[in-house]
């Protein structure tokens, strides 16, 4: 996973919906987070709430790696962390999964973990709003050199051959299409760019992007039974676009989960007009020695 500063929220209720997907279950998930700039108060209170359910690596990026490297438009350089995953990751790992902090997870990720991909640079579900590069939220196709019938695939979960990341250094020339031409996806764009016809399609339950559940994507038409079931049983949802119940948008179908799984973690009662996260970290933590000292 990877967050910067502003992200605390979505990713401790993130991390705690891995946790809790994979009890009872013989599966240990060990999760590196690439992070920038955040508090130490919030390390301490997300280990808290997983401790002994998932194992936790936080690694602090340097931001120089990702120098003259292009983003999305309302996002940060965080958007570009994943790329990074092959280097920043130990070479005993072969492979793992990616996944934005902006998701819920509801089931335990070992399906997709065990996916034949064949020589191929990923495992990934279609963009819901741009399931093709062209059309009315696709990207610059002729500009970046996309068919534009071409699987377009949404960055948000990614399952990573890393050994053949490495081998092919697939990192780089993603990083220098970002480089070379600002895109308007970003990452994904350049990801679609260097994985064109090289990706494995996983089924929508995998990532159920917001059009999806609300029933605005073209999914709905051209792959109705996958995408109905996903809404039926999703196995992650992701919160994309501008519908995340953290910044007081409500209208989203599953806003009610996030919040449940809110409730369940240290920042139960947390509202988005509410006070900053690291204030109410700090306060907690505050109480948490006050209560120590006097018993």
């Amino acid at each position: 996973m990877a967050v910067d500063r502003g992200f605390e929220v979505p990713l401790a209720v993130s991390l705690l919906s891995i946790a809790e997907a994979h009890e009872n279950t013989d599966i240990h998930c060990e999760v590196s987070v690439l992070c920038a700039g955040l508090d130490d108060d919030v390390y301490r209170t997300i280990e808290r709430d997983v401790a002994g359910r998932i194992g936790l690596d936080w690694q602090e990026v340097d931001l120089g790696r990702l120098d003259g490297a292009s983003y999305t438009v309302g996002l940060s350089s965080a958007a570009l962390f994943r790329i990074l995953l092959p280097d920043l990751l130990p070479a005993s790992r072969t492979r793992t999964i990616y996944l934005d902090a902006d998701t819920l997870v509801l089931r335990p990720l070992a399906e997709i973990w065990c996916t034949e991909l064949d020589g191929q640079l990923l495992a990934a579900v279609r963009d819901a709003g741009a399931p093709f590069p062209a059309g009315p939220s696709g990207t610059d196709w002729r500009g970046v050199g996309l068919a534009p019938d071409t699987k377009y695939f949404n960055s948000g979960l990614l399952v990573l051959p890393l050994d053949l990341w490495r081998k092919e250094g697939t990192a780089a020339s993603t990083l220098e299409v970002l480089r070379t031409k600002a895109m308007q996806w970003g990452d994904q764009d350049a990801l679609n760019v260097v994985a064109q016809h090289r990706w494995h399609e996983l089924p929508r339950r995998w990532n159920l992007q917001t059009a999806d559940a609300d029933g605005r994507s073209l999914s709905w038409a051209l792959w109705h039974s996958d995408v109905e079931a996903a809404v039926q049983d999703p196995a992650i949802i992701h919160y994309t676009g501008m519908s995340k119940p953290w910044t007081g948008r409500k209208d989203h179908p599953f806003a009610e989960l996030w919040f449940s799984a809110l409730a369940r973690s240290s920042w139960a009662g947390w509202t988005p007009d509410g006070p900053s996260t690291v204030a109410r970290v700090r306060r907690r933590m505050t109480r948490a020695a006050q209560v120590l000292l006097h018993g």
